[in-house]
């Protein structure tokens, strides 16, 4: 990982509170942009300030934090300090069209700047961090270059093996094809079973170098027509961009008119593009690497996750062999998909509060 040199205490833009670090305030809520190399990222602000200070860590890549304010918020603000963190060239950060700087190296360097400028604007010895989906990698990525800044981290339907999170889905849609070929069908069914068979297979044996389409079809393409969906156990609970648009209040919170947030969506298309398909990204594998972690870690996937593969917690938790059980957690959350904070969020936020408030603001690892 590259070291970070002269951006360590990058400067603060477009900071809407008029309030004093020092003062006692019973709720903060602003916006800043924090200065990285060549861009600046966007952090929302919100909760008690007196409270450990949570990192946001959003999926993707490619995704935004915006959202995260209404399914992860209540409950946790009112604890809490949360900074919901755009990633680079994601949600209201700036757009970024230089691909190199799209990599996982600066993703964790620029994390590392936001932590420092953080802790030094807010007065915390440390922070501590919660990552979903990519998140989840991105969080333990940060970890493995330094864990002296991080109180406790919080993983929900992370993924640590690249390699496991693609094979699993490929080997359970092609189990379900198996299955539905032994039955009676009409020539039409099994041909189009037979021509998803043959691209499962061709994508199984690929390098995985060019994936940004094939992971595509894979988690969106292929499952309707294999009677699942990847991403929701529930998927009357699935929330669509229409409704987010037509959700007044919802946009008013995440401070977003339409045109921006049409943006968004082309915005983490590049993102996403950049990284699916970049070979080490998708052939990432840091599995064995977790045994170096001592920061105390919660584990958190819904049981029907497909996305990175129904057992890539118990994966997560025994790879975190230098943790004694008394400092790492395991949830696994039924009738779940890989969207918890949409399909059970109170019961996401129980275990989110319970497990942060054991490590609290200034105190080191809870000790």
């Amino acid at each position: 990982m590259k070291k970070v040199t002269s951006f360590l205490f990058a400067s603060l833009l477009i900071t809407i509170s008029c309030h004093s670090v020092n003062e006692h305030i019973e709720f903060v809520d602003e916006e800043l942009m924090i200065a990285v190399p060549s861009s600046e990222l966007y952090a929302r602000m919100r909760g008690n300030p007196d409270g450990a200070l949570l990192v946001n860590l959003h999926g993707g890549p490619g995704g935004y934090s915006g959202i995260d304010i209404k399914l992860m918020g209540p409950g946790l603000e009112d604890k809490f300090l949360i900074a919901y963190l755009d990633q680079r060239g994601c949600g209201k950060s700036l757009e970024c069209k230089d691909i190199s700087m799209l990599t996982a190296e600066q993703y964790v360097e620029d994390l590392d700047i936001v932590i420092d400028t953080l802790r030094n604007r807010y007065q915390k010895e440390k922070v501590s961090l919660m990552g979903t989906s990519w998140g989840g990698m991105y969080g333990f990525l940060y970890l493995l270059m330094d864990q002296s800044k991080v109180n406790a981290y919080a993983c929900i339907d992370g993924k640590v093996n690249s390699h496991y999170q693609n094979h699993s889905l490929i080997d359970y849609e092609l189990k379900l094809i198996n299955e539905f070929l032994n039955d009676e069908m009409t020539e039409e069914r099994k041909n189009e079973l037979e021509k998803i068979q043959r691209e499962l297979t061709r994508i199984k044996e690929s390098d995985f170098a060019q994936f940004h389409t094939d992971v595509n079809r894979m988690k969106h393409e292929f499952p309707p027509k294999l009677g699942f969906n990847a991403y929701f156990a529930d998927t009357s609970k699935i929330i669509s961009l229409n409704d987010v648009l037509a959700d007044s209040a919802l946009m008013a919170l995440m401070k977003y008119t339409k045109e921006e947030y049409l943006q968004v969506g082309e915005k983490a298309e590049v993102v996403n593009e950049a990284f699916r398909n970049t070979p080490s990204y998708n052939n990432m594998n840091i599995e064995s690497e977790l045994s170096r972690i001592t920061t105390p870690v919660a584990v958190i996937q819904g049981e029907k996750d497909f996305v990175v593969g129904v057992k890539h917690a118990q994966l997560i938790y025994d790879a975190l062999n230098n943790l004694t059980e008394n400092r790492k957690e395991l949830h696994i959350l039924p009738n779940t998909g890989h969207c918890p904070a949409i399909e059970c969020p109170d019961t996401l936020k129980s275990i989110l509060v319970e497990f942060f408030e054991k490590y609290p603001a200034g105190k080191p690892n809870g000790k």
